[in-house]
């Protein structure tokens, strides 16, 4: 017997409980759950991206769903706009890359999904329209409207991850969430998840139309500096503008949708929000959307290698955070499985459990062999979770 199970055989003997098989597992549970948290209130959620193979056809569908549900997955959020594109029936956005012209995969996931017990939440990219090389397809909206393109202090409509609409335009959100509410009113969505609802960075926001309407409510002249606080936060407002109109919409059409955000967790967690990443960076004040409401859930992206002492320490300390500025609602924590080993994947997982928070999404869970890797892990733990449930109510 290893000192591990000769720790826990005294705990037994110590709590006076039946030395069995059973017990021994329900207690390997509690020690990996921190507290033996149930399969059915822990939230388990996962990406499935629209850049690699996970929903582009049926036979995709069912051995995604059928990873999920051995898994213990209870959510999916599958990427439905990834570039100004439609991974379903659009009658605004043109037909995503990689599907056949008479497949619609958001209505394909959510009827297998549905039949299996999981939830699909639709995944937007909101404000990010486009990656590398510039649209062609007079359908798009960066085609359509190129005066609504995000422009940098310089005059650049190019970030590092392609281009943007400029939030600070109230035609462009209105159109936003004219994209979101065509989904809500034709698929049978169990919630709305917002990425990239943000600003590139500090230096971007200078779009022409976006400073007009600074000028107009501010009553300024003069262009804005970067780092100007008044300027910072009117883009910090334009963003959340965003938000409430998108839930508004929501709302008004199945107020039982969930709405939650893809948010940011760069570096690490300082000691108030206002020097954070997402706050001072990309003008996203997601502390705020928490508190009023404009969020029913929280997916921060707390992407970090378990593997690196430095990085570990700050997921933890980001874990703190979440709980701090959560506003009382779920926060469901980013996991990404591509940086970190299984092994590493799982004690982050347990990580958020001990923090006490209400569970976690994985990026990604398309279709490799990382992913069947993590399924068989995850199997196991679920198997064991519900034993150690069982266990419990027999003491």
């Amino acid at each position: 017997m290893d000192r591990r199970q000769a720790h826990i055989q005294n705990s037994l003997r110590a709590l006076g409980l039946r030395q069995s098989k059973l017990c021994l597992t329900a207690v390997l549970v509690c020690l990996f759950t921190a507290g033996c948290t149930s399969a059915q209130s822990e939230f388990r959620g996962a990406w499935i991206t629209a850049w690699t193979s996970g929903f582009f056809t049926q036979e995709e569908i069912d051995a995604t769903v059928a990873a999920a549900k051995k898994a213990g997955i209870t959510a999916l959020f599958v990427q439905v706009r990834k570039n100004g594109d439609a991974y379903y029936n659009s009658e605004t956005e043109p037909k995503g890359s990689g599907i056949a012209p008479d497949f619609d995969p958001l209505a394909a996931i959510i009827k297998k999904a549905h039949a299996e017990g999981i939830e699909v939440h639709a995944w937007i990219n909101t404000l990010r329209m486009w990656s590398s090389g510039t649209p062609s397809d007079p359908k798009h909206i960066a085609v359509r409207h190129p005066e609504w393109v995000n422009k940098d202090k310089d005059g650049n409509t190019r970030a590092s991850e392609g281009l943007y609409l400029d939030p600070g335009i109230p035609q462009a959100r209105d159109y936003v969430a004219s994209v979101v509410e065509e989904i809500v009113r034709n698929y049978d969505v169990d919630g709305i998840h917002l990425d990239y609802i943000r600003y590139p960075g500090k230096n971007w926001g200078y779009s022409d139309l976006a400073l007009e309407q600074y000028r107009s409510e501010t009553n300024t002249t003069a262009k804005p500096a970067t780092d100007d606080p008044k300027w910072l936060q009117w883009k910090r407002d334009q963003v959340t503008r965003l938000v409430a109109e998108i839930r508004k919409r929501v709302k008004a059409v199945k107020p039982k949708v969930v709405i939650s955000a893809s948010t940011i967790a760069w570096g690490d967690c300082p000691s108030e929000f206002s020097a954070s990443s997402p706050f001072a960076v990309v003008c996203q004040d997601w502390k705020r959307w928490m508190e009023e409401g404009l969020l029913d859930a929280n997916c921060p992206m707390n992407y970090k290698d378990e593997a690196n002492p430095k990085q570990a320490a700050a997921f933890r300390n980001w874990l703190s955070g979440f709980k701090k500025w959560s506003g009382g609602k779920p926060t469901y924590v980013g996991i990404d499985v591509h940086t970190n080993t299984v092994p590493n994947t799982l004690k982050q997982i347990q990580a958020v459990r001990q923090s006490k928070l209400d569970g976690f999404v994985l990026f990604s869970f398309n279709a490799s062999k990382k992913r069947e890797m993590i399924v068989e892990a995850l199997a196991k733990t679920n198997g064991l979770q519900v034993t150690a449930m069982r266990a419990t109510r027999r003491q």
